[in-house]
């Protein structure tokens, strides 16, 4: 045994979180590297000078592992396929194990669940390990040991609840079955951000009974450029009559601005003008990148779209997932028609606050404004503010709440293994 542990580093394809995050992946890189010293290791990191950040990087900088152990650290946001095509080619039988930064400034958390998720659809065997606080190496030593010494890395996992399921539940399910089969799901947008999310035709069909539609950004652009300014306007001005809080300002920088909502209002319009004719059930919405390159963001319009309370609203929802994620959309769906229509939400766990015992959901996503208070009848305690320009350079609203709804939670989605 050599006792070398390869580490690879990727993050984002966009040079600007690229630039920010690599400081303190290198940072948090020092103190990983002395903790696998002190367990009897030599770290060989493939790619000390700056983070892989496509796949071709990747697939060059994987040529050079040499050791009996993989570490993929992810210190923010990775796109998935940069670690799953390139750690597929590694030998099968070589330990692999996803570290994630779980600091709740960046998602380096969502961005180990994505590479998890993307590993286990292909089949790569991984173990998986979040750190917090790199400064704490007692926090982390351990794990990291049994990963190196033992091959694995298995985390203490609370004894599951066993929960009853009753025939009147089951029956449910069947007519829930029953739903499905012969709808359509229409997707716009290809893969988001290389992300392992995408369910064929093929695979829609046998598996759900449903029809799977696939359009062009362009067609959805097209739609919406011919929305005129003043329903566009009126659908604004009913967000902020119903007390939705939409926080503009002048500077399209760093303020939302009143033209960047408006857009996604024609959007919105566009998407439901695109389920009328085309029949659709439910739709998953591709941001990233091409369509936030050019245009604001379409987080406002999903989450509008799962609220009941919406502009030139029928009082029903339209299940709507963002960055056209099919593995999200059928889940949404589902929990749909077994709440009778009630809202469902899209989230990513970026970070779990064990002081104040709130989870953070910081995603470009799809939840309505419904689950800051549960309420069909306003949209209070709802507020849309410009997304980050570090992501996303064209800005546009986002759909943010407070959850205080009271009541269990349930987190469910279909996923490949």
């Amino acid at each position: 045994m050599n006792k070398i542990v390869d580490i690879y580093l990727p993050l984002d394809s966009r040079e600007v979180p690229n630039n920010e995050i690599w400081p303190i992946a290198i940072k948090q890189l020092d103190k990983l590297i002395k903790v696998i010293e002190k367990c009897g290791w030599k770290a060989n990191v493939l790619n000390s000078d700056k983070p892989v950040s496509s796949v071709a990087e990747g697939m060059q900088v994987i040529k050079i592992a040499k050791g009996e152990r993989f570490i993929n650290f992810m210190a923010g946001w990775a796109y998935p396929d940069f670690s799953v095509s390139p750690m597929w080619q590694l030998q099968h039988e070589v330990p692999k194990l996803l570290l994630g930064s779980a600091i709740s400034d960046y998602p380096g958390a969502v961005g180990l669940l994505a590479a998890a998720s993307g590993t286990a659809h292909v089949g790569i065997k991984t173990d998986r390990l979040f750190v917090e606080n790199f400064g704490n190496p007692e926090d982390y030593t351990d794990a990291i040991d049994a990963f190196l010494n033992k091959g694995s890395y298995k985390p203490p996992y609370p004894e599951t609840i066993e929960v009853a399921v009753s025939e009147t539940h089951r029956e449910k399910a069947r007519k829930v079955i029953d739903q499905l089969k012969g709808s359509i799901y229409g997707a716009v947008g290809p893969r988001s951000m290389q992300m392992w999310n995408k369910i064929s035709e093929a695979e829609f069909l046998k598996y759900f009974g449903i029809a799977r539609e696939g359009f062009d950004g362009l067609r959805l652009m097209r739609m919406a450029e011919k929305i005129p300014d003043k329903r566009a306007e009126q659908a604004l001005n009913f967000l902020i009559e119903k007390g939705m809080d939409i926080r503009l300002g002048k500077d399209p920088v760093k303020d939302l601005t009143k033209d960047m909502v408006v857009f996604q209002m024609k959007v919105y319009f566009a998407l439901l003008e695109l389920k009328r004719q085309f029949g659709l059930d439910f739709i998953g919405v591709q941001d990233q990148l091409d369509w936030i390159e050019h245009y604001p963001a379409t987080d406002l319009t999903l989450g509008i779209l799962n609220n009941r309370l919406r502009p030139e609203s029928n009082e029903e929802t339209m299940v709507a997932a963002t960055e056209a994620d099919d593995g999200a959309a059928i889940t949404m769906q589902v929990l749909k028609l077994l709440s009778s229509g009630e809202p469902v939400g899209f989230n990513d766990l970026r970070y779990w606050d064990a002081k104040q015992g709130l989870y953070w959901f910081v995603n470009s996503g799809a939840l309505a404004p419904y689950f800051a208070y549960g309420s069909h009848e306003s949209l209070e305690g709802a507020w849309s503010e410009r997304q980050t320009y570090m992501y996303f350079k064209q800005g546009g609203g986002t759909c943010t709440v407070v959850v205080r709804v009271p009541g269990v939670v349930t987190w469910a989605r279909f996923s490949f293994r």
